[in-house]
């Protein structure tokens, strides 16, 4: 079976964006300066919502989607 295809766009109103922003540019100065290990976590929060927004927290086979 076939992963879903993510969709051709997604959205975002604008304090989503400006949150995931903000979280990308912190990693950065972070992950840049040294402590990345707490900042993974941070990105992991947004990533994990981006997962959502593309469709893929309803795995269609097995515990981890495949």
């Amino acid at each position: 079976m076939r992963p879903p295809e993510p969709p051709d766009r997604i959205l975002y109103d604008l304090e989503e964006a400006l949150e995931l922003l903000a979280v990308l540019e912190d990693a950065l100065e972070v992950v840049a300066g040294s402590d990345y290990l707490g900042v993974v976590a941070e990105v992991e929060t947004e990533v994990s919502r981006l997962h959502r927004k593309l469709g893929f927290d309803r795995p269609s086979g097995g515990e981890n989607g495949r």
